[in-house]
């Protein structure tokens, strides 16, 4: 190859590294204005009749039911205009079991969930009792607080809904699903310390929350505090190891920190678990540059493109994979 050809290739991989926004890229979770909402469909035992009129249940993470609707006569549901966080979809239908899952909204905008309902042989008395439920201790009042800081966030409202937050604890100190509503709330804001602050209270009442040690590990990668990041994350992970939303932030954590062999295997594993979230297919791509794999590193950034033509950053991404394959071609001859 010629001093002019390798100084081209140099020169591409080093506009790559040093690209402000793809290689650097500030992975913002809270953005106003982005549709975030849970769809799915619900499905009976095979020879049933249609899912049509079943109960959907929306409910927080931490508890309280936010919205409720019947299904198409598909079968299929749709909640919108969501707020970021974590959720439970609570199914609710005579002659079934109750079925719930859980949706991660902290990192990506739109999940499509599929439930598949199986036949009771017991008594369905109990169905109606969402299993999401507030501690029985926390005082009406505290409640009725909580419940409106829930109304806001639902209104996309989050400095109406922080005072109510913080009233609902005041009122009682060790109201855990406040702290962690009110600690994401923060996140929404950016108000990153505050965030903090409230999530390590929560942290206090339930030492084995997970889903409180990855939002929190996001707020210290937020303020570049990574050695605590990376030690909250690794304990989400022990509890559980299939979050891929912990494995993500935690590649991220070792990307800023420019550990990319670290970082390599946690987004190995996101894919493993999400092989359809385009962030992780372009932090992979990122990678592969690292490590001067310019083909596989073509492969991820076309997948982000595959994955989401639209993207914010497909137009970025767009033109470094045609760099790319222009540094390739040229090496070729």
């Amino acid at each position: 190859m010629s001093n002019r050809r390798q100084f081209l290739w140099l020169t591409i991989v080093l506009l790559l590294l040093a690209h402000p926004v793809l290689a650097q890229r500030d992975r913002d979770s809270y953005v106003s204005g982005i549709s975030i909402e849970i769809s799915g469909q619900v499905k009976l035992p095979e020879g049933g009749p249609q899912a049509r009129n079943i109960t959907v249940r929306l409910e927080r993470f931490s508890g309280g039911i936010l919205d409720q609707m019947a299904t198409d006569a598909n079968g299929k549901f749709r909640f919108s205009n969501l707020q970021r966080g974590y959720y439970t979809i609570n199914v609710i239908a005579p002659g079934y079991k109750q079925t719930q899952q859980q949706a991660d909204l902290q990192v990506v905008t739109r999940t499509y969930l599929v439930i598949e309902l199986v036949a009771d042989d017991k008594s369905n008395a109990s169905a109606s009792q969402p299993a999401s439920v507030i501690d029985a201790r926390v005082p009406r009042e505290a409640q009725e607080e909580f419940a409106k800081g829930l109304a806001a966030l639902q209104d996309k409202k989050v400095k109406d809904a922080l005072p109510h937050l913080s009233k609902a604890i005041n009122l009682y100190p060790d109201f855990f699903e406040a702290h962690f509503t009110l600690g994401t709330a923060y996140m929404d804001a950016l108000e990153w310390k505050d965030a903090e602050t409230s999530l390590r209270r929560a942290l206090e009442i339930k030492p084995e929350s997970t889903p409180v040690l990855i939002s929190l590990g996001e707020v210290y990668r937020r303020e570049k505090q990574y050695t605590d990041a990376e030690k909250v994350l690794q304990d989400g992970l022990k509890l559980d190891e299939t979050s891929w939303q912990a494995h993500f932030t935690l590649a991220h954590v070792y990307w800023e920190t420019n550990e990319i062999l670290k970082a390599a295997p946690h987004v190995g594993r996101t894919l493993q678990l999400k092989p359809d979230y385009p962030d992780a297919h372009l932090l992979a791509g990122n990678l592969f540059v690292r490590l001067n794999l310019p083909e596989r590193a073509l492969t991820e950034y076309e997948e982000y493109l595959r994955l989401t033509p639209k993207g914010e950053m497909a137009e970025q991404t767009r033109q470094l994979t045609q760099k790319i394959k222009k540094a390739l071609a040229a090496k070729q001859k």
